[in-house]
């Protein structure tokens, strides 16, 4: 096999700039046998949280964003501004925010074994209750994401109200 050459980092996201805005907002930089390198960009605030076995890697090139995660049982945020960079520990519901638009950040996830699933999660905004969650194997992010997104706002009040406080999660943004 050829080992590829160098590009230029930044030409590469100029070439690419319309993905990495709404509704895509993220472009695979690279795929390999061990890694996916995806650009996202903002503005994109997502009610969805992620969960997978494996940790992920946040470099915040341009602009800020921030992650909100689950720990002990409450919703936390993970600021990373611009130049900074975070490593989310795996096995942890995450959902990645970025508000700002024109906002660039890279990140790292480790490529799936085809056996494996991982979770698409909505939790309760006031108590951090998870109410509606979809398994699902990822094999194409920019394909199969949309998927999960229309599953959920497909869903029912019943199906997202909270069975701990009551309270309804809205089914789209």
């Amino acid at each position: 096999m050829a080992i590829p050459g160098a590009f230029n980092f930044m030409q590469w996201i100029e070439d690419n700039k319309e993905s990495l805005k709404p509704p895509v907002n993220n472009k695979a930089m690279i795929v390999n046998e061990d890694f996916i390198i995806m650009i996202v960009g903002g503005p994109n605030e997502r009610l969805d949280y992620h969960y997978e076995p494996y940790s992920e890697w946040f470099y915040q090139l341009k602009g800020n964003m921030h992650v909100n995660i689950i720990e002990d049982g409450k919703i936390r945020k993970v600021e990373i501004k611009e130049g900074e960079t975070w490593m989310l520990p795996p096995n942890t519901s995450h959902s990645p925010q970025r508000p700002e638009a024109g906002s660039i950040g890279l990140v790292v996830e480790q490529v799936r074994k085809p056996s494996e699933t991982e979770y698409f999660q909505w939790f309760c905004a006031e108590c951090a209750n998870k109410v509606y969650e979809v398994e699902v194997q990822v094999n194409d992010i920019e394909k199969d994401l949309p998927k999960v997104y229309e599953e959920f706002a497909h869903t029912t009040d019943e199906e997202r109200t909270c069975s701990n406080c009551g309270t309804v999660h809205p089914a789209v943004k």
